[in-house]
């Protein structure tokens, strides 16, 4: 059976311009089901147009 969970995410430092501080870059390459899931989210609830919108509400809906 093939797997269709895909979730692939970099990382990488980079060093803030204006403060000098140190800050974490993360991308997220969406495929399979978990890009599925977040095309009904963007397709069929208003207020969502991008998958960092859905992503963005997962994360800070958790954490409050």
């Amino acid at each position: 059976m093939e797997n269709n969970n895909k979730l692939r995410m970099l990382d990488d430092t980079f060093i803030n311009r204006e403060t000098g501080e140190e800050v974490e870059d993360i991308t997220i390459m969406i495929d399979g089901k978990f890009k599925q899931a977040l095309n009904i989210f963007v397709d069929n609830l208003p207020g969502y147009s991008s998958y960092n919108e859905v992503i963005s509400d997962i994360i800070f809906s958790v954490t409050q």
